[in-house]
C-alpha cells in the first residue's frame, strides 16, 4: 500500500493535539515542534558568514507518513495535498 507524507496545519499545538487524538494518534510535543520557517530573501553576516534569514510560517505544522487515504477529518488541515505526498513505497 502506498505510503504518502501530509503536512498539516493547525492553529496552534492545542488544536493539532485535539485533532490528531480523535483519530488515535498521540504525540510528545517537544519545544520548538511545529514551527515551519521560509526564507525571507535577505542575508545577514554573522561570525563572518553570510547567512540566510527566516522567518515562521503561521500555525502549528505536523508531518505525517500515512498509508492508504486520509480520513476526511483531516482534509481542512492538510497543505497542498498533492505537493506534500510523496511515494515513499511499501
Amino acid at each position: 500500500m502506498r505510503r504518502e507524507l501530509l503536512l498539516l496545519r493547525f492553529e496552534d499545538r492545542p488544536q493539532a493535539v485535539s485533532v490528531l487524538g480523535e483519530i488515535g494518534i498521540a504525540f510528545d510535543v517537544v519545544s520548538g515542534d511545529g514551527i515551519i520557517r521560509k526564507p525571507t530573501g535577505e542575508t545577514a553576516e554573522f561570525e563572518g558568514e553570510v547567512v540566510a534569514l527566516t522567518c515562521p510560517v503561521s500555525g502549528y505544522h505536523v508531518q505525517l507518513l500515512w498509508r492508504g487515504e486520509p480520513p476526511p477529518s483531516l482534509s481542512p488541515y492538510l497543505v497542498d495535498h498533492g505537493a506534500s505526498s510523496k511515494d515513499t513505497g511499501d
